[in-house]
């Protein structure tokens, strides 16, 4: 391979990874052409694109934070990046990972928010929980202090609202009792005519 086809594959490992922080190392294993169709087409449905490299001329388009990332290119390299924003890399590494499970690559290490890491670091994010369910547990974190003290204060409303009830109740029970003294008070003044007349 010439030098002048070295450094442009170099520079294109470069360009890509001036536009993505986060990176994926991953080895080369035998892949057909459908498994390699399938494997770029989710990789594109998921914002990523995937490169691969020569090993020696794209060692010096690493940045100096991700320059352990060298130690990780030997024989058949190929590399994940994506220069959106939104993509998510633990999406990414779930699917590498599946790839790996078919034999169909070898997981290396990577670059994810500022952090290298090995193949053991590769699966453990490949096991971390996505963007949206992280979001979801966050949301669920922030309402928890909310929801418990609406349900405090609800246990306080019905709480009082049995309270009232119950003395309601019990008001009237004893409401029929002075009904049933009436006839000995209306008996009374009648008696007491009759001592007079006498």
């Amino acid at each position: 391979m010439s030098k002048e086809l070295k450094y442009m594959m170099a520079d294109a490992v470069k360009s890509d990874l001036d536009q993505s922080e986060n990176v994926l190392v991953l080895g080369l294993l035998a892949m057909n052409a459908e498994a390699t169709v399938a494997l770029r087409s989710t990789l594109r449905e998921q914002g990523a694109s995937f490169r691969v490299i020569h090993n020696r001329s794209s060692r010096y388009a690493l940045d100096d934070a991700r320059k352990g990332l060298a130690d990780l290119f030997v024989g058949q390299t190929a590399i994940a990046v994506s220069n959106r924003e939104e993509t998510d890399f633990i999406g990414l590494a779930k699917t590498f990972v599946a790839a790996a499970k078919k034999k169909h690559l070898v997981l290396r290490g990577g670059y994810v928010d500022g952090d290298l890491f090995d193949e053991a670091g590769f699966e453990a994010l490949a096991k971390s929980p996505d963007k949206p369910t992280l979001r979801a547990m966050l949301c669920g974190m922030l309402l928890a202090p909310g929801r418990g003290l609406a349900v405090a204060l609800s246990g306080v409303s019905s709480g009082l609202a049995r309270c009232i009830d119950g003395h309601a109740g019990d008001a009237g029970d004893e409401a029929p009792a002075p009904e049933a003294d009436a006839p000995e008070a209306e008996a009374a003044p009648e008696a007491a005519s009759e001592e007079t007349s006498e």
